[in-house]
Order: structure tokens, then sequence, then C-alpha cells
């Protein structure tokens, strides 16, 4: 399960062996938590060689990086100098440097002077050298830190739940990223809404649960506290943008002020 590198590894380093010598046959990859130790080494279920820089996945899914950071490539913000041994590839640009979060992938490839991952949470993300908008992001700024690529899609609901109870009659809202569903009977105050959704409507499904909803006791109405209040869900590109209660919904709750007047 060692990683080994051989080749070129110039002023780069880019064998990952703590040194700066070339080599014609292979070279164990050091181990980051004992780099000075040419018996141990880093264990990987995947590597990706650059044009001077080098990935790995280990069995943990945690990514790793070393050789040329001239561009960010690494994923280690703050610093364009070489590492002659693996380092841990920061999540995002909002990581730091010094303590995570980390990169966590299932499959990571070094290109020329950038590096891409799709992480564990299905996502994919793009750092390193932005020349001809190669990190998919927008942009054409260096990015050294991982940056999601932009994919243009739009998230597809499947299914909403509130707290444990599925909502019903979901439709989708023609030439819109809206959906109606109908609302499950439950005792007044607040629930936790779940929206399954996946993203362009295929590969895994998602789940996002902040959006919450508030059923309000409506005295003797008839819906009070049962089902068949319609809500659209609005969705966005990181997720649902809000929950809104149909007209219905507001005219039982202007009849409920209008009854507690008299």
């Amino acid at each position: 399960g060692y990683a080994y590198a051989w080749g070129l590894n110039d002023y780069y380093h880019q064998l990952g062996n703590n040194s700066s010598s070339n080599s014609s046959v292979p070279v164990r990859v050091r181990d980051p938590d004992s780099p000075s130790d040419a018996s141990k080494g880093l264990k990987a279920t995947q590597v990706s060689a650059g044009q001077e820089h080098s990935l790995a996945v280990d069995k943990d899914g945690n990514a790793y990086a070393w050789g040329d950071n001239d561009n960010g490539q690494l994923g280690i913000k703050g610093s364009g100098r070489p590492y002659p041994y693996p380092m841990k590839v920061l999540s995002s640009a909002q990581s730091t440097s010094a303590a995570g979060p980390w990169m966590r992938a299932v499959q990571i490839t070094a290109g020329d002077h950038h590096s891409l991952a799709i992480g564990t949470d299905g996502n994919t993300k793009a750092w390193g050298s932005n020349r001809d908008g190669r990190l998919g992001d927008g942009t054409t700024n260096t990015k050294w830190a991982p940056v999601p690529v932009a994919f243009n899609l739009q998230p597809v609901i499947s299914a909403v739940r509130f707290d444990t109870s599925a909502g019903t009659n979901l439709t989708h809202v023609s030439n819109s990223n809206s959906v109606t569903v109908t609302t499950p009977a439950h005792q007044p105050g607040p629930v936790k809404v779940s929206v399954d959704y996946t993203m362009g409507g295929v590969g895994s499904t998602l789940t996002d649960k902040s959006l919450t909803y508030t059923y309000t006791p409506l005295g003797v109405l008839p819906q009070a506290g049962g089902e068949g209040i319609l809500l659209a869900l609005a969705t966005g590109m990181t997720g649902m943008g809000g929950v809104l209660a149909s007209r219905r919904h507001r005219r039982e709750t202007h009849r409920l002020l209008h009854a507690s007047h008299e």
C-alpha cells in the first residue's frame, strides 16, 4: 500500500521523498508525520502525477500533495514554496493552513499547475493555476486553496418530509426551480423540513435540513393542525431558498385573526 515515485526530482521535489535528487528507480514517498524517516512512507489508494507536483489519497480519504506550489496547486494556502514530502490539502478557501479542515476525496487528479478532486460529499473542487479558466469556477484567478467547480446544475427535489412524515402530492412547477407539496397532519409548533434532491436530477440523493415550518393552531377552522396546506419550495444553486405558505394558508390565518377580534 505504500506510494512510490520516480523520475525528475529537482528543485520542485515532486517525488516526495524529502530530497531533490532525481531517481531512475522507484523511491518511497515519505510519511507526512515522519518525513525524515526513510523506513516509513505514505500509504495510498490512489496517486496522480502532474507536471511538477504530485497528489495522493490515503485509505481514509485524506488528500495529500507535494512538489511545486508556485500556483497554489498543492492546496496549501499562503505559501508558494515547493514541499519535499506530502502535505494535507485544505478543504476550501475558508480553511486555514495550520488547522484545516482538510480535503477528503474519493478521486484526485494533478494537471498542469492545477489540481482537481471529487470530495467524499460528491462535490468537485479545483485549485492552483486558473489560466484559461481551467478551475471551472467562472474566473481566471489563481486559487491557493480548493474552490467549488461551478457546474450549471440546479437541484431537483424528489421528496419532502416534515419531521418524519412525508409531504404528499409533490408537483414540479413548470419553467421554474420550484415544487409544491401538501403538508401532512402535525401538532402545532415548529418542525424540521427535510428536502431530498439531486443535482440536475441525477446522481446521489442529497438532503437539505436547513428549513423549518411552523404549524399554527387555527382554532376551529376545518384545516387546523391537519393536512392540506400547500407549500411552495424554491431551489437555488446551493440549496433550498425557503418555504412559502400558499394563499389558502394565508386566508386561514386571516380568518383566525378576524375571528379573534370578534
